[in-house]
């Protein structure tokens, strides 16, 4: 249970605009170092969203609007955890299902939470 409330913590930090602390409460429940933020592009991936840098340990973000976009920082964190795991295959569509997951699981425990049916304190 956890592992949810972190998620649902990372999604409203990342709509709040502090990305950097949403990372850090990612790698600290995942048990990996938090990745770098920068905002810019890599050369090859201009026309991204979000890249993740495996050497550099670095998400980076095309815009400061991205900052605030728990899709894209979630997708890019989800790049971290394959790379501090050594693996990378067919990482693009799981870093998908991963961001999908959390932000499906976040919006039907708001509304939950809305009609009085989830405790606060989860």
């Amino acid at each position: 249970m956890r592992d949810r409330h972190c998620k649902t913590q990372a999604v409203r930090l990342i709509r709040e605009g502090r990305p950097e602390d949403a990372l850090a409460l990612l790698a600290e429940e995942y048990g990996v170092r938090p990745p770098k933020l920068m905002i810019g592009t890599v050369k090859g991936r201009r026309r991204v969203a979000g890249c993740y840098v495996a050497k550099e340990e670095t998400i980076y973000l095309s815009n400061a609007e991205m900052m605030s976009n728990p899709y894209v920082v979630l997708h890019e964190f989800y790049h971290h955890l394959r790379s501090i795991e050594g693996k990378f295959s067919g990482s693009e569509k799981h870093a998908e299902k991963f961001a999908r997951e959390v932000l499906e699981y976040h919006s039907s425990r708001k509304y939950r939470k809305a009609k009085g049916t989830v405790a606060s304190n989860i």
